[in-house]
């Protein structure tokens, strides 16, 4: 699987960075010709209990429970284990089916073409007769149309994936007539802000905004031989908005390697997350940790795989993040923030 493309152009047909489960409308609607481009990563083993994703197009806004509005597309890839003396079957195919007058149809199934921990692109194509549906830019399958293209409303995305964008081809507007028309996107210019080897403690203020989607933070750090403990944190004010500690082993001292995300509220510490699968720092070793936001929530990843999600507390809102802090024993060889 190639690696996504770089995010397009801004513009009302694009979504980015959205939280799952993921609903919205699809502005517009869909006919032939028109395209859904989806971009994202597959969260590894560890990272998710749910070991599938769903790409549902549906006919109206109740997409689960008993009374379910149709479904004319089901993509369904499954990353489950395969069976082991006591447990139920495994399931690693990707399964497509529809949902139509309250049941489900016949199940259509092909091989996998996506893998735990991977970036992905899918594109999937309404034609006249059928979705056309391809994975990083090759065919993987057609899924022949069982309800009317223009009935579908709305696009639900739920599962072990993490999605940077949504976006819809061509972007259509709703015009003053009140019919779909071609709109013309609106280019969107990301502001960098670069800074080779900025000296620890280090301190970055953000402008008025916070650290919202579509933004990211790189840093390219070196944990010191001798190095104890850094941190790495979001910062609105005198609070911690995400604080990430990384506690280095030392085992002369029999200290064991943690890693800690925590906020603070009115000055003080709030509950500690500390589960993680494999600690991925070395002393001595550079690496690269990214910070990405989302709308409630900012994922983590290190050494360009995903690491760790942190669901901001309850009353936290990140528009009030005002600077990014780098402390302890690390070496910053470089920062990039993409606002």
């Amino acid at each position: 699987m190639s690696a996504p493309s770089a995010p397009p152009d801004e513009g009302d047909n694009i979504i980015r960075s959205p939280d799952l489960p993921f609903v919205s409308s699809i502005v517009g609607g869909l006919f032939a010709g028109r395209a859904i481009v989806i971009s994202g990563m597959v969260l590894p083993g560890f990272a998710s209990d749910r070991k599938r994703f769903d790409i549902d197009l549906c006919c109206g806004l109740l997409i689960d429970g008993d009374h379910m509005d149709n479904k004319a597309l089901h993509f369904n890839p499954r990353f489950e284990a395969k069976a082991g003396w006591f447990s139920g079957p495994g399931d690693d195919k990707l399964v497509m089916n529809s949902f139509v007058s309250g049941r489900w149809g016949n199940e259509e199934r092909f091989d996998n073409p996506f893998k735990e921990g991977e970036p992905f692109m899918i594109r999937i194509m309404v034609l006249e007769k059928y979705f056309k549906i391809a994975a990083g830019g090759k065919h993987v399958c057609d899924f022949p149309h069982r309800v009317p293209v223009d009935t579908i409303r709305t696009i639900s995305i739920k599962g072990n994936i993490r999605v940077d964008y949504v976006e819809f081809q061509p972007p259509i507007g709703i015009g003053a007539d009140g019919k779909p028309t071609l709109v013309a996107p609106t280019p969107r210019q990301d502001v960098i802000t670069q800074i080779e080897k900025p000296p620890v403690p280090f301190v970055l203020p953000l402008p008025i905004g916070g650290f919202v989607a579509p933004q990211s933070a790189r840093f390219t750090i070196t944990p010191f031989l001798s190095a104890a403990c850094f941190t790495i944190n979001l910062m609105a004010k005198e609070e911690f908005f995400f604080h990430f500690r990384v506690d280095m082993p030392n085992h002369a001292q029999k200290t064991k390697p943690a890693i800690v995300r925590n906020s603070t509220k009115n000055m003080k510490w709030q509950t500690e997350e500390r589960t993680f699968a494999k600690f991925p720092f070395s002393k001595g070793i550079t690496h690269d940790v990214v910070f990405t936001a989302y709308g409630k929530s900012v994922t983590v990843d290190v050494d360009g795989a995903p690491f760790v999600k942190f669901v901001y507390r309850d009353g936290d809102d990140p528009v009030n993040i005002d600077a990014i802090t780098v402390r302890g024993d690390v070496l910053v060889h470089r920062f990039v923030h993409k606002g």
